[in-house]
């Protein structure tokens, strides 16, 4: 899964970016070879409390973690988004998270002019809503010139979609706010849609405004309720990067934190784009795997390996609670823990699964 982290300059994106991989980023830019662009990217692992249990039951084994794609895009000038050169890349991504500046610092200058995280958020949904609205502008006109040179099908399917999605753009709501049947969603697939993604804004906080770091709806009022919100402060976190981890402890507990933002984060990511952890025991290693809510077991099996899938004949599945009670696998199947769930099973979060398949 690739995230974007984008947003206004100076606010913080790239700190965001270290604090979420773990380290210093080094030669940190973006590049351009021929006609194609280089995003900063990392990978940064999604920490997971329930694995380092299942870990500590197999230490001889490998802890194997999801693992999320984050790219650090440019920052934008305000009204930049909808024609900048970063768009198309932005809409290879699978989420967005929009990181907003709430700190103060006079040496720091602010695009907009001014420090008002509400009013950028507001700001910024709007341009990603005006991007869509001048896709789908361009996409109309080529169509209707194409249906006069040879009717299809297809097309004309395409261009009523687009013409009921164009009014709604026009007032300013995102594509996410169109129910959309699931043949509509594959026709509109390709177009990624930056108003369909989902977005998560990180506030980047200042020093004095802690105490907002796990609730910061409280500092930024006259927002709905449903807009994502995390918070982390930049200037304090990247501290922690160049501490061990007995020293982290220490300055984590005379700042008052009682969690890291990566924690924070991808908890808030996962429930956006509405995912779940579920769990596998091999030979070799623990691992967890991260699949959308609901999906059947036969595609979760899948994600593992397409053989998986192909050959798929059942899942034998014990939740994290009844592993943990027993002790093991292999405890917990003696006492009746185990069950047997068929392709079409939804996963649920925390379910340990062993698939059975036919190669």
């Amino acid at each position: 899964m690739i995230v974007a982290l984008f947003g206004y300059h100076n606010s913080g994106k790239t700190s965001l970016f270290e604090i979420l991989a773990g380290k210093k980023a080094t030669g940190h830019h973006t590049s351009f070879s021929g006609q194609k662009i280089e995003i900063p990217r990392t990978t940064a692992l999604v920490p997971d409390p329930r694995l380092d249990t299942l870990h500590s039951l197999y230490p001889d084994k490998k802890k194997v973690q999801v693992h999320f794609e984050i790219e650090d895009f440019p920052g934008l000038a305000a009204g930049d988004i909808s024609t900048s050169q970063y768009l198309a890349e932005l809409r290879k991504t699978d989420a967005l998270v929009h990181v907003v500046r709430e700190f103060r610092d006079p040496a720091v200058s602010h695009p907009r002019g001014r420090i008002d995280p509400v009013d950028d958020i507001r700001a910024m949904s709007e341009e990603l809503i005006l991007s869509d609205l001048i896709l789908v502008n361009s996409r109309l006109e080529k169509l209707e010139k194409d249906l006069r040179k040879m009717k299809d099908t297809e097309a004309v399917r395409e261009k009523e979609l687009l013409e009921k999605l164009k009014p709604l753009l026009e007032r300013g709501q995102a594509v996410k706010d169109f129910p959309l049947s699931p043949t509509e969603e594959r026709m509109l697939r390709g177009f990624c849609f930056l108003s369909l993604k989902p977005v998560v804004h990180a506030v980047n906080l200042d020093e004095k405004n802690l105490a907002c770091l796990t609730a910061p709806d409280k500092l930024l009022s006259g927002l709905s309720p449903e807009v994502p919100l995390i918070a982390f402060c930049g200037r304090i976190e990247k501290e922690l990067l160049e501490l061990e981890q007995e020293e982290r402890v220490i300055f984590m507990e005379s700042y008052g934190l009682s969690e890291t933002t990566p924690l924070r984060f991808f908890r808030k990511l996962y429930d956006v784009c509405q995912l779940i952890n579920f769990y596998t025991i091999g030979k070799d290693e623990v691992r967890a795997w991260a699949v959308r809510k609901n999906t059947p077991a036969v595609k979760a099996a899948g994600e593992i390996h397409t053989d998986m899938e192909k050959g798929f004949i059942r899942a034998e599945v014990m939740t994290f609670e009844d592993l943990l009670k027993h002790g093991s696998w292999q405890k917990a199947r003696e006492a009746g823990a185990m069950r047997l769930e068929g392709r079409d099973y939804p996963v649920q979060d925390g379910d340990i699964i062993y698939f059975r398949f036919t190669q």
